[in-house]
């Protein structure tokens, strides 16, 4: 037992470093995506889903009890414009895809097909979404992107109707978020977007800008936090830029890969303000753009694109200082590791590989065990092309554990 009760869910939607990258149509091809008419019915199956961003498909697995990744029934399913990030709602009854032309909605049925919803059109249209997420209420969906009217970066609040999956905006969407020096702004893609497991702090990175935090409070209200609005980069180092984010299960860390730093271990106060801890920042390989923390809560791992490697690190829970695990870094299996996912099993970490090719074949979509001798290490134990190259994949998101 893993102990994933207690699994955050943060992370569960990440969106890789290459997010705009050209968008190209898969040809001689033609899959049939069901209609979703009727409410779907929560699922507990434990699957993955992965958007590429070098075609417009978006491919479903299946992750067996011994570690083996089987395509779900359907997969791939040509979603017509290319996904840029993913969001499953906390019953697993909805994934959110965002994309150049909105954000697209479909059910996830019990054998983890899909059916699009809205009957084939975005189910919101004011944000291009780079980052996405569901809070843990699944009333409400947040998408960190440009907003369509201003093209500067802005969040999304929507309602989420979960009888069919559509979106309402909420008053005040899409909110503006911080573009700099006034007199200076500076426009850019937001990186990542996370909802802190308490429901109550949302973190947004933002590149070279740093990471805003704002609050998230009842019916979906969003506001900037107390004071404390921006985290700037560490700034010890040239050109530091924030990517990956992750907080533990208790909402006590805040966790932030940063380009040219490292990984930065931060102590989350009452109104989202963030101190560093002490040790922080801590060296990891080239590229940390990818982090995430394990379903209990004692590891923490970085997806490092530019050494494509994983840095492994023990978490103590109290001070939130790191230690890193015999063998760290491990081998991605593939090219251009950019985001992770804990499967709702807890027993299995699945890494994205953004290249078009890994080592020992198209490993798109790597799955990783835990070691049972050296706690925290990984083993490989299974990989998946997520369709034909160019695949580039771009995000992917798991299902949650069941509800007990």
């Amino acid at each position: 037992m893993r102990g994933w009760e207690k699994r955050s869910r943060a992370g569960r939607c990440l969106v890789s470093i290459l997010l705009l990258g050209p968008l190209f149509a898969l040809t001689g091809c033609d899959f049939f995506v069901a209609q979703n008419n009727n409410p779907p019915a929560a699922t507990a199956g434990d699957f993955i889903y992965v958007a590429n961003g070098g075609n417009t498909f978006i491919a479903g697995y299946t992750v067996g009890s011994n570690g083996s990744l089987s395509i779900v029934p359907n997969s791939p399913v040509n979603n017509g414009v290319a996904g840029l990030c993913l969001a499953i709602s906390p019953a697993n009854t909805f994934l959110f895809v965002g994309t150049t032309n909105g954000i697209y909605e479909y059910a996830i049925n019990s054998d983890g097909s899909l059916s699009i919803g809205n009957g084939g059109s975005p189910v919101a249209q004011d944000v291009i979404a780079t980052a996405l997420q569901v809070d843990s209420t699944g009333g409400y969906l947040l998408a960190a992107g440009l907003a369509s009217a201003t093209q500067a970066q802005g969040i999304g609040i929507y309602q989420i109707n979960t009888s069919n999956g559509v979106l309402s905006a909420l008053g005040g969407s899409p909110l503006g978020l911080y573009t700099g020096p006034a007199a200076s702004p500076t426009v850019l893609t937001p990186t990542g977007l996370l909802i802190t497991p308490d429901n109550a702090k949302v973190y947004v990175s933002l590149g070279t800008l740093g990471v805003q935090v704002l609050t998230l409070g009842p019916g979906g209200a969003l506001s900037a936090g107390n004071g404390a609005t921006i985290l700037p980069p560490y700034g010890k180092s040239a050109g530091p830029s924030d990517y990956g984010l992750a907080s533990d299960p208790n909402t006590k860390f805040l966790f932030v890969g940063e380009i040219n730093t490292g990984l930065r271990v931060l102590s989350i106060g009452t109104n989202g303000s963030l101190t560093e801890v002490a040790g922080s920042p801590y060296t990891t390989g080239a590229g940390p753009v990818g982090v995430t923390v394990d379903s209990t809560g004692a590891y923490v791992y970085v997806a490092n694109k530019g050494s494509s490697n994983i840095n492994a690190f023990a978490l103590n829970a109290s001070s939130g200082q790191l230690t890193s695990i015999s063998g760290s870094p491990f081998g991605s299996g593939g090219q251009l590791p950019t985001a992770m996912v804990n499967d709702n099993t807890g027993k299995y970490l699945a890494v994205m590989n953004s290249g078009s090719n890994g080592l020992n074949g198209n490993n798109d979509l790597q799955l990783f065990s835990f070691s049972a001798s050296t706690p925290g290490a990984l083993k490989a134990a299974a990989s998946a092309t997520t369709g034909t190259d160019p695949t580039s994949p771009q995000a992917i998101a798991a299902t949650f554990p069941a509800a007990k």
